[in-house]
């Protein structure tokens, strides 16, 4: 699959949530860790996509296409682009290269928005 880098030009930050306290709660004040600011392509999943798959029209459905790297991201993490944070439902190598991950993500319904 071919991509053209010159369309990963949306600057995106993977986080990780706070660990959860001995209580199981998670806290507060402290701030999510940053694991690795990248530049990605950013798509959003269509409405006809979503009545075709039957899905929740409400939640926002999108896609960042990320180079690969070492750094290992998982489900448990964030992406918070352009004030908004995004929920991992999916990671996908992408293409048979493996020079490319697709992060397929929800909103959270958190963060400032434009």
């Amino acid at each position: 699959m071919y991509v053209n880098a010159g369309e990963l030009n949306k600057r995106i930050t993977v986080y990780r949530k706070p660990a959860l306290d001995e209580d199981g709660y998670r806290p507060e004040s402290p701030d999510p860790l940053p694991v690795h600011t990248c530049w990605a392509k950013f798509s959003q999943t269509s409405g006809t996509e979503l009545a075709k798959a039957n899905a929740d029209i409400g939640e926002a459905k999108v896609r960042f296409l990320i180079r690969w790297t070492r750094k290992a991201i998982d489900r448990k993490m964030f992406v918070r682009y352009k004030g908004l944070d995004y929920e991992i439902v999916y990671i996908n190598p992408y293409g048979d290269s493996g020079e490319y991950i697709e992060l397929w993500c929800k909103w959270e319904g958190t963060g400032t928005g434009l």
